[in-house]
């Protein structure tokens, strides 16, 4: 009974994190996608237009989606658990910090691409999600992929297999997100932009001592952390 109390405990703290993280995203997205997405509303104005029951909808989802990433790591041992929910989180986090900001830089110092990044235009395939969300789940799909293998492939370091990763896999995504900017432009800059998300992506993950002595010595003394 006390565990089954507890595992509902995390389901319901699952449930009202995700829909509160959905909900003032979507929110944030409706002041931002003013302009097409490139220019943001006045937020006054956003909240005029605000559609609750979409609010609401996106709300259950975000809320739906947390618990059922909750209910597959739970079972995990806690290594991978861990590796998994930390490079899904860094995934997320290198996009606006390091893909995005590629982008801007490409753009604003040698308009080598038409968009400036940051965007929040509406993805019509992902339910007109925002094209920066849309790219920060991917990012954290990849991210927590990419956590696995730095914790199992040693022979190369970790940052250049956080730029081969997104350059070869991210890439792979662009004819996914073509109206994101940077995926139109020629295949050497896709390279370089989703690469940099990899490299990005690695080096943030650094704090998690997925190859450290600290995490090894952990799974040596209890076997159940190991992947």
């Amino acid at each position: 009974m006390r565990g089954l109390k507890r595992g509902l405990g995390w389901l319901f703290g699952a449930a009202w994190r995700g829909a509160f993280l959905a909900a003032a995203g979507y929110l944030g997205a409706r002041v931002m996608a003013g302009g097409g997405g490139t220019t943001p509303l006045p937020f006054a104005l956003a909240m005029q237009r605000l559609d609750l029951g979409r609010l609401g909808e996106v709300a259950l989802q975000g809320a739906l989606g947390l618990m059922a990433l909750v209910l597959v790591l739970r079972p995990l041992p806690p290594g991978p658990c861990r590796a998994i929910l930390g490079g899904m989180i860094m995934g997320a986090a290198a996009v606006p910090v390091f893909h995005q900001s590629t982008l801007f830089v490409l753009h604003q110092t040698a308009r080598l691409v038409p968009e400036r990044g940051f965007l929040f235009a509406p993805l019509p395939f992902l339910a007109d999600m925002p094209a920066l969300y849309g790219l920060m789940l991917a990012g954290a799909a990849l991210g927590g992929v990419l956590a696995l293998l730095l914790r199992l492939v040693w022979a190369l370091p970790d940052l250049l297999m956080g730029f081969l990763w997104g350059a070869g896999l991210l890439t792979l995504l662009h004819g996914t997100f073509p109206r994101v900017p940077g995926f139109d432009s020629p295949w050497w800059m896709w390279l370089v932009i989703n690469g940099g998300w990899g490299w990005g992506a690695a080096f943030l993950m650094r704090p998690l001592a997925l190859r450290g002595a600290e995490d090894a010595g952990r799974e040596q003394d209890r076997p159940e952390h190991a992947i």
